[in-house]
Parts: C-alpha cells; sequence; structure tokens
C-alpha cells in the first residue's frame, strides 16, 4: 500500500490556530496509529511503521 502521508507531530503551544485551514486532534492515549486500507485488506501502523493490525482484531 502507498504511504498517502506522514504522521504530524505535536507541538506544544500556548493557544489553539484559528481558521478554516485548521484540523485539531484531542490525543486521549499513548497511540498514534495510521489505518491503510486497500479493498478487503486493512493495516494499522505505528509512526515507526510497525504493523499493529493483530493487536487490534
Amino acid at each position: 500500500m502507498p504511504k498517502a502521508f506522514e504522521f504530524c507531530l505535536p507541538t506544544a503551544a500556548k493557544a489553539v490556530p484559528d481558521g478554516p485551514d485548521w484540523l485539531h486532534e484531542i490525543k486521549y492515549d499513548g497511540y498514534r496509529l495510521r489505518v491503510e486500507r486497500s479493498g478487503r485488506e486493512v493495516r494499522l501502523l505505528t509512526r515507526n511503521g510497525h504493523n499493529w493490525t493483530n493487536r487490534f482484531p
């Protein structure tokens, strides 16, 4: 499966950016995964490239 994008690395800030071009994500847990789908095949990958698909049946 091709890489569609790279993970964004969080940056601490004192204020939340404003405007129509900003998306915000609240991250409550300790994991950030990318979901890749090709037809019926799905993979869950960590930022470091580890395949965690089997950890989430």
